[in-house]
């Protein structure tokens, strides 16, 4: 894992003395501390046990066969059939309008257990987790890329996957701070 690190303005302090740590892996994301006011925050991957597993597991398996919405906040029951050739079926939401077809969810639920299985071999789990920009880290779905302040968030509406963004904020009194090293951002105007 390359770090590569560069100075922002920190939310707290207001100072340009966030130090941030961007990752390339095992999927994007971004760890940061500020050098004057101590303010941090950073993602921790979901824990994923046994019945973790189960769950997302059995979820994606109600996706495939098109008794429950691809999207978990449409949640809708109310899914048709748009084709359907031997082993390949084809979907779509009547409430949300999602659309998919079994071939990506069975790659889904194929990326899901072989990161069970890696896990069960002694594997960690950020050496399991691995995904693009934008990509679900566990199932592969492509989800979007998400902020929280610095952190990257990770919340994957097909299968369930979530990061947990810590924000670490302070207590100290900013007008007693003294970071000569770090100076105040220009205000516009």
């Amino acid at each position: 894992m390359i770090c590569l690190t560069h100075l922002e303005l920190c939310p707290h302090c207001k100072r340009i003395a966030l130090k941030v740590c961007e990752y390339d892996e095992p999927y994007p994301r971004v760890e940061a501390e500020c050098q004057c006011c101590g303010y941090r925050v950073q993602d921790k991957p979901m824990t994923l046990g046994k019945e973790d597993f189960k769950a997302i597991l059995d979820k994606l398996g109600n996706k495939m066969v098109g008794s429950c919405c691809l999207d978990d906040r449409c949640g809708s029951r109310r899914v048709i059939k748009l084709l359907s050739e031997g082993s390949y079926t084809e979907f779509r939401c009547l409430d949300c309008g999602a659309e998919w077809n079994t071939d990506e969810l069975k790659k889904a639920i194929q990326r899901v257990k072989n990161a069970q299985t890696s896990i069960k071999n002694g594997n960690r789990l950020l050496n399991v987790l691995k995904a693009g920009e934008g990509e679900c880290p566990l199932c592969g779905w492509d989800i979007g890329h998400l902020h929280s302040g610095y952190a990257v968030v990770v919340e994957c509406f097909v299968c369930g996957y979530h990061n947990i963004v810590e924000e670490s904020i302070p207590n100290i009194d900013l007008t007693t701070l003294n970071c000569p090293d770090y100076e105040y951002s220009e205000e516009p105007g």
